[in-house]
């Protein structure tokens, strides 16, 4: 019967030791979670001060919370209120002549109705072939870019003429922009 108690009590002895063990560890990875403390804490302290860090973080968590919902219901008005008076931004075109290249740089509010494809219709009509064309939106605006190049070098692209058409072209969809009342 001694051989089975003293089997029974070194069981009981590696099943303490484990749990110590991981009962140390977990107090270490509780303790590596905490801001660094300068000297060293017992475990009573330590579970104290875990207990008022998440307490401490929790409420910072609700006045993030607080101040989220404040910025949204912010947002919110102010979308509202452009949606209502439905700004429109002017456009604003700038045309660089490269020699046989030509850039095209146009700047649209997001409501403006404008389509690419009639500004590169303009130019291949004017003798263009487009190399690039990309649109990239920033904020509430849009920012149109076309880089083509002449046709015929020699002949080059009639600068003059692609910007009086896209200008008009501009001036003919800012009329036709819709506003919201």
């Amino acid at each position: 019967m001694e051989n089975g108690n003293e089997a029974s009590r070194i069981n009981r002895c590696l099943i303490e030791r484990q749990r110590r063990q991981h009962m140390k560890s977990l107090v270490s990875k509780l303790f590596a979670l905490l801001p660094p403390r300068p000297n060293k804490m017992s475990v009573p302290e330590l579970v104290d001060q875990a207990i008022a860090y998440v307490k401490q973080l929790q409420k910072k968590l609700e006045q993030y919370k607080q101040i989220k919902v404040q910025l949204e219901d912010k947002l919110a008005s102010a979308t509202a209120c452009t949606t209502r008076n439905r700004m429109i931004v002017p456009p604003v075109l700038n045309i660089r002549d490269l020699g046989s290249n030509l850039e095209v740089h146009l700047i649209t509010g997001l409501n403006s109705e404008f389509a690419l494809s009639d500004f590169i219709s303009i130019l291949q009509e004017e003798g263009a072939e487009i190399i690039s064309a990309t649109c990239h939106h920033a904020g509430d605006r849009a920012i149109y870019r076309i880089l083509s190049q002449a046709i015929y070098p020699r002949i080059g692209i009639a600068t003059s003429s692609v910007h009086e058409r896209l200008k008009s072209l501009t001036c003919l969809k800012k009329q036709h922009i819709p506003t919201a009342n």
